[in-house]
């Protein structure tokens, strides 16, 4: 699974050459990919990535968008994919002025809901609207119902509320050197053996530094890695893998309220039928994402289960897996584990609606639009590993002045040097953003 690149020699083909089938044949997480067990077991309750960004194309509009069923590979695999019918996908939305540490529960959610198997089948949307239930368990919010969709069919009709509704394959946008951080991180590989929080070998570092950069003192300055970085999602087994995707495009003015703070806090999850509630089904939390890559860098691949069936707001695994790993890897000071705590916990992706005019931006609300603008969200683009390893391994948190620097920055883990698009399109202009699958 581990692999450098291609070379020219006969070793690193082979090399090559192994990696890639072991990627299509046992697949591994990137984002949050291949997540747990349930989700080994049934790939489309597994959520990739969640997205909240504006809609250039549908100006008084937002999308929240969701990717599910990774790692599909082009043809016959892209072309029978769908949606679960059994399963209810959902956006789960908190409305609250608290930056860092919002506790509120669920105020709104938005429901999408599968009739049909395979690629024939209808999309409905229900809501936004108030929940019945908040927490792990949901009920079908019937009477919220929208509209309904053919899946994968462009382009879309607006929808009773304004919204526009697209559930299609697509080129899966996410871009990361998964396999180089498998080998700082061996154990998030769900294959390998569990060691804990321990860093595969002594001078660990992602590739595509220039000649001459070195780690800093406290790591003994050893030098960053040369070779070439690799978008593991389309350069591993050109042209790239594809996900489902949910995007909705909501108005603002449906979001958000008419007055007050307009500041939206969302994460998504995938439940399964459990019994019944109200005289309805009751369907229970077996999946939930938010932030990208943080149960993949901070919690054991084990603990995965644990976050996946709990809201964000009362997830002790997050809580306790933060402060552990930030001790036992990048030996950051109390001060910067504990910014780094109020920042990422509760797992929710934050927005803030009244700021028009402006892109999407990771983290730019809990930064103050320190990473590009105070909208926030999460962008298709943004480059939300390297702007989560600055602030882990990097001086992000003592350039904020949230915290005093430490000295234990370590240069050769800050950038892992891969771009959207890298080895192929995964974007594109118009509605719904993502890139028509390979």
């Amino acid at each position: 699974m581990l692999m450098r690149r291609l070379v020219g020699s006969v070793a690193a083909l082979v090399a090559l050459t192994a990696a890639v089938f072991l990627y299509v044949a046992h697949p591994a997480r990137s984002s949050d990919h291949q997540d747990a067990p349930r989700q080994l077991a049934n790939p489309l309750s597994d959520i990739t990535d969640v997205y909240l960004f504006p809609d250039t194309a549908h100006p008084d509009n937002v999308i929240l968008a969701m990717d599910i069923d990774p790692l599909l590979t082009p043809g016959s695999a892209t072309g029978a994919a769908a949606l679960d019918p059994n399963l209810l996908y959902e956006f789960k939305i908190s409305h609250s002025s608290t930056v860092l540490g919002n506790k509120a529960p669920e105020d709104t959610v938005v429901q999408i809901k599968a009739t049909g198997s395979g690629p024939t089948q209808t999309d409905s949307l229900y809501g936004p609207t108030k929940p019945q239930l908040f927490g792990a368990g949901s009920l079908l919010e019937t009477s919220a119902f929208t509209g309904s969709v053919a899946f994968n069919t462009l382009p879309v009709a607006k929808q009773s509320n304004g919204s526009y509704v697209f559930v299609g394959p697509r080129a899966d946008p996410f871009f990361f050197d998964l396999f180089q951080f498998f080998k700082i991180l061996p154990d998030r590989y769900y294959a390998n053996k569990r060691t804990g929080d321990k860093l595969g070998y002594s001078t660990p570092s992602f590739n595509g530094y220039t000649k001459g950069s070195k780690a800093g003192a406290k790591w003994g300055n050893y030098a960053c890695s040369t070779a070439a970085s690799q978008n593991a999602l389309t350069q591993a087994a050109p042209p790239g893998f594809n996900v489902v995707t949910i995007a909705v495009s909501i108005p603002r003015s449906v979001l958000a309220p008419s007055s007050g703070s307009q500041l939206i806090h969302i994460w998504a999850s995938v439940s399964d039928p459990d019994g019944q509630k109200l005289g309805q089904t009751l369907y229970y939390q077996e999946e939930r994402l938010a932030r990208p890559a943080i149960k993949e860098v901070f919690e054991y691949f084990g603990d995965h289960e644990g976050s996946n069936h709990v809201a964000p707001y009362n997830d002790e695994y997050m809580t306790a897996a933060i402060p552990q790993f930030v001790a036992a890897v990048p030996h950051r000071s109390n001060a910067i584990s504990g910014v780094l705590s109020a920042i990422l916990i509760p797992d929710e992706l934050s927005a803030d609606l009244s700021q028009t005019g402006v892109p999407a931006a990771y983290l730019g609300v809990e930064t103050g639009g320190a990473t590009g603008s105070k909208f926030g969200g999460r962008g298709l683009t943004d480059d939300v590993v390297d702007i989560s390893l600055g602030a882990i391994f990097g001086n992000t948190i003592p350039a904020l002045k949230l915290a005093p620097d430490d000295g234990w920055e370590n240069n050769c883990l800050t950038n892992e040097h891969v771009t959207s698009g890298q080895g192929g399109k995964q974007t594109q202009s118009t509605f719904p953003f993502f890139a028509s699958p390979h």
